[in-house]
This record gives structure tokens, sequence and C-alpha cells, in this order.
């Protein structure tokens, strides 16, 4: 006779993502950790005589998806208190999940390039209670028919695209949240501040045909280095949009180019976007 143990695989489809009570689509990974910031205190005379918390309790979450429907839900929750979980029971039961009741998306970036479906990314900072759930969870799983977003209905506006061959995008967006507390809190903050300016960086590859990396000392006085910038991600096969970035009076801030012999010539650019506050960045961008 032969005893052993069977470990059961957690198989792709008894996950699913849930942000503020709503299925996230496309997500590829979720990635979620906590750590207890323990000081191990000594006193004189003694050797070690305990430990004790001491600092926040903060967990950190990122997920990646690919953009496979409209109205990301992520956007218009920048700046804001949400709330989430990993479900990952087996035969999509909501018994098991990795939970948090209090989070600020920190970062957000989206990426495409020719030959692949366009990715749109999030991580957070979760503060206070973060692990198990306490009771089950009520959500459920919603089957749905993607509506992909890739390279090849891809809709870029840019005064450097009409002749020149644009090969990716990547945006980037990046908040300093500051969390604020007080006596009495438990660990979990009271507040929320955004540092100012927020920026939002958006980079291009491309095979150059007429494009001529412009004259550094022309960007410090003249608006030569000022582009409005569109990108418009559409269902495959030239459907409607379901994602559109708009970055007006984005400044160019870094450019290089490479040449090779037997290969396109290739330019990377670099542009950046600074705004006052999340609420017009979110009207304006998204």
């Amino acid at each position: 006779m032969i005893i052993g143990m069977v470990y059961k695989r957690n198989i792709y489809d008894d996950q699913f993502v849930v942000i503020n009570g709503s299925q996230l689509k496309g997500v590829q990974s979720f990635n979620g950790n906590w750590s207890l910031p323990k000081n191990n205190m000594t006193a004189a005379g003694y050797e070690s005589v305990g430990s004790e918390v001491e600092g926040a309790i903060v967990g950190e979450v990122s997920v990646d998806r690919l953009i496979v429907n409209g109205s990301d839900p992520i956007p218009p929750l920048l700046g804001s208190s949400i709330n989430g979980e990993l479900i990952y029971g087996p035969n999509q039961a909501a018994n098991k999940s990795f939970y948090f009741n209090v989070g600020y998306i920190n970062s957000y970036s989206s990426s495409c390039s020719i030959g692949e479906i366009a990715t749109s990314n999030f991580g957070l900072t979760a503060y206070g209670n973060v692990g198990e759930k306490g009771s089950a969870s009520s959500a459920s799983y919603a089957p749905y028919s993607p509506k992909v977003a890739s390279a090849n209905s891809m809709t870029l506006s840019t005064s450097f695209g009409d002749t020149n061959a644009i090969q990716s995008y990547d945006l980037n967006l990046s908040l300093n949240v500051n969390p604020i507390y007080k006596i009495g809190s438990m660990f979990i903050p009271s507040k929320f501040e955004i540092a100012t300016p927020i920026v939002i960086e958006t980079s291009f590859e491309i095979f150059a045909n007429e494009y001529e990396i412009k004259n550094l000392m022309d960007g410090i006085c003249g608006t030569d280095f000022v582009e409005n910038l569109s990108i418009s991600l559409n269902e495959k096969c030239d459907g409607p949009a379901i994602e559109t970035f708009t970055l007006n009076n984005a400044e160019l801030i870094d450019a290089s180019i490479n040449a090779t012999i037997g290969s396109n010539l290739s330019i990377s650019l670099q542009f950046q976007n600074l705004y006052s506050d999340i609420s017009t960045l979110v009207s304006q961008v998204f």
C-alpha cells in the first residue's frame, strides 16, 4: 500500500479578482503580500524582553491585465479608497480569498507593441485588514465575451506618426500617496494626501522615415518639444474604441536613436505631462 498526500492545483477558472464589488476582466496575474513591522526590544541588564508592532501595517497588491473590454473601472478609482480581493475557492466558490478593505492605487500603466494585445496594469497599497476575509464573499463569477484591443487595431494621433512607423507605446502613472494617521485609528489612516505634481510619462518607439531628432537647446525656450498625443485602443478587426488616452501639451523630455547596419533606424521618444490634482488628470486623460 502506498500512502501519499495529494495537492490540488488551483486552476485559472477558479480565480477571479474583484474591486469594489465588480469583477475585473482580462486579469493575467494577481500578487498580494503583507508584512508585520515588528521591533525586537532589549533592556539594560537583559537580552530580549519581547517584541511589538511598531509602524504602519500595510499590504501590497499588483494586478496585470489585458484590455479585453471597454469602460476600464480602475481610472475613475484613482485618488479614492477602494476594497477588493482575489477569490480562489475551488469551482469558483467564494469561500477562499485574499482580501483588503482599505486600499489606494499608487501606480497605473498601459502598453502595447506590434503583434501584442494591449495591457492595463495597476498596483496599490492596502492598509489595516489584509488577508483572509472574516466572512464568505458575496461576489460571483460572470462569464463574458472579450472585445480585444490589439496593436493592429490601435490608432495613434501624433505629429510624427503619419510617415513614421510607430512600433509601441508605454504609458506610466505613479501616485505618491501619503497616509495620515491619528492616535486611536488602529493602524488605519484617517485620510490620504496625494503629492503634486502628478506625473504621467508616455514613450514611443518608431521606425524613422522622415522624423529627425530635435536640437536639445531648442527645447529650453521654444515650444517645438510640446505635442498633443492621443492613443485609441479599438476592438479587434477595427471595431469601436474601448480605451482612449489623451495627453495634450505633452513635453518631450528624452530622445534616443539607434542605427545599425541592416536594421531599421529606430528612435525612442519619451514625453511627460504634469497635473496639479488627480481629478483633473482623470477627466482629461481617460
